[in-house]
């Protein structure tokens, strides 16, 4: 039990941290991030439930911490050591990691409205090539 109890907080945060690079990788993929304006395809805007889904990341972020403060009197004193050692880095890569899924969301939503902007701009022009004719 107290291997696990060791444990518990590594596999948070592991967890946190794959769900947010998760979230990163399918938003830019998604959200046609590296692609050109002149190259991209059509993109929509930032679905609801990957806006939950960072909700949950954010939630799942945050866990690991309370986690080990409720559960290191349980613990070994090395582990303990380790714990206290690489916590301020693990906060630091868990809150880049949070940042930049909000970073990817906000670009794929400035692309979706450049793409909505376009579709609007080409119906406009072909209506005013219509009348013109």
């Amino acid at each position: 039990m107290t291997m696990f109890v060791e444990l518990l907080p590594a596999l948070l945060w592991i967890i946190a941290a794959v769900l947010a690079l998760n979230i990163i990788g399918m938003t830019v993929i998604r959200g046609h991030i590296f692609t050109p304006r002149s190259k991209r395809p059509p993109v929509y805007p930032v679905s609801w439930n990957m806006v939950m889904l960072h909700v949950a990341s954010f939630i799942m972020a945050i866990v690991p911490f309370p986690v080990y403060a409720l559960t290191a009197d349980q613990m070994d004193v090395d582990v303990r050591g380790f714990y206290e050692m690489n916590a301020f880095a693990a906060a630091i890569v868990i809150i880049v990691l949070v940042m930049l899924e909000i970073l990817v969301m906000y670009l794929q939503a400035h692309h979706a409205m450049e793409a909505e902007m376009d579709r609007q701009l080409g119906i406009a022009i072909h209506k005013n090539s219509a009348r013109e004719k």
